[in-house]
C-alpha cells in the first residue's frame, strides 16, 4: 500500500511539473534567459567592481540567491494559478494533497533556472578546495531550493491577490539574499549583527559554500551548526505548507 501511494505520488509530481514546466518551456524557451539575469547582473557588477578579486564570494552570493530566488518563485505562480487561472481548484477536487502539488510546481520551477544553476553550480566546483566537498556543495543546494520552496507556498497560501504575492516576495528575497552575508563576508558586520544573522538560513548556506571553496569562516560557527539550522527551516516550513497551508478556500 504505502509503495503504491508513494508511486502515485511521484507520478503525480512529475506531472504537474511537466504540465506546468516543460510544455511552457518548449512554447518560450526564452524563459530560460530571463531567468538568469539577477543572479548574474550582480555577479557581473561585483566582479568588475573588485577586479575579480571578489569572484569566489561574488559566485556564492549569486548561487545562493538564484535558490533563494526560484525558490520563492514558486509562491507568485501558485498565486497565479489559485486566483486567474483557477488551476488549484482542479487539483483540490482530485486526489492531490497539497505537498505533491507545492513539489511538482517546485520541480518545475527550478526547470526554468536550471541552465542558470548549472553554470553557477559548474563555477563554484572550479572554486572547491577539494572534491570532498562536492556532496556538501550539493546538499546546500537542496536545502536552500527546498526550504524557500516550502516558504513561498506556505505565504502565497494565505494572500489573495498577485500584487501582495509579489510585493511579499520580492521583500523576503531582500531580506534572505541581499541584507544577510550572502555576497559579503560575514566578519564585515558588527558582532551584534554577526549573530543575528545566524538565525537568516542562507547566511549558513553562504558559509558552507564558502567552507567548500576553502574560504575562511567564524570560528564559532561549524558545518553541523549549518547544516542543523537550514534542516530545521526545511522541516519547519514542510510542516507549515502541510498544516497551516490554505490549501482549500472556506
Amino acid at each position: 500500500m504505502f509503495i503504491a501511494k508513494t508511486r502515485t505520488a511521484l507520478m503525480q509530481t512529475f506531472l504537474i511539473a511537466y504540465l506546468t514546466g516543460i510544455l511552457w518551456l518548449r512554447r518560450n524557451p526564452l524563459s530560460l534567459v530571463f531567468s538568469a539575469i539577477s543572479p548574474f547582473s550582480l555577479l557581473f557588477v561585483l566582479f568588475i567592481i573588485s577586479d575579480g578579486k571578489y569572484l569566489p564570494l561574488s559566485i556564492t552570493g549569486s548561487l545562493v540567491m538564484a535558490l533563494v530566488g526560484y525558490g520563492l518563485s514558486l509562491g507568485q505562480d501558485i498565486s497565479f494559478y489559485k486566483n486567474e487561472y483557477k488551476i488549484q481548484d482542479l487539483f483540490v477536487a482530485s486526489p492531490v494533497s497539497p505537498i505533491t502539488y507545492m513539489v511538482g510546481l517546485a520541480i518545475s520551477q527550478i526547470l526554468f533556472g536550471l541552465p542558470a544553476l548549472i553554470v553557477l553550480l559548474s563555477l563554484a566546483t572550479l572554486f572547491l578546495s577539494s572534491s570532498m566537498f562536492l556532496p556538501l556543495l550539493i546538499i546546500t543546494t537542496l536545502l536552500v531550493w527546498g526550504s524557500m520552496s516550502s516558504m513561498g507556498f506556505f505565504l502565497s497560501s494565505h494572500m489573495l491577490h498577485m500584487r501582495n504575492v509579489s510585493q511579499i516576495i520580492s521583500f523576503v528575497n531582500v531580506i534572505l539574499s541581499i541584507l544577510p552575508p550572502v555576497f559579503y563576508s560575514i566578519e564585515r558586520l558588527p558582532i551584534e549583527l554577526q549573530f543575528a544573522s545566524y538565525f537568516v538560513p542562507t547566511t549558513h548556506a553562504s558559509l558552507m559554500i564558502q567552507t567548500t571553496m576553502g574560504l575562511p569562516t567564524p570560528k564559532e560557527w561549524s558545518i553541523e551548526l549549518g547544516l542543523l539550522v537550514q534542516v530545521s527551516y526545511l522541516v519547519g516550513f514542510v510542516i507549515l505548507a502541510k498544516v497551516k497551508a490554505v490549501w482549500r478556500e472556506s
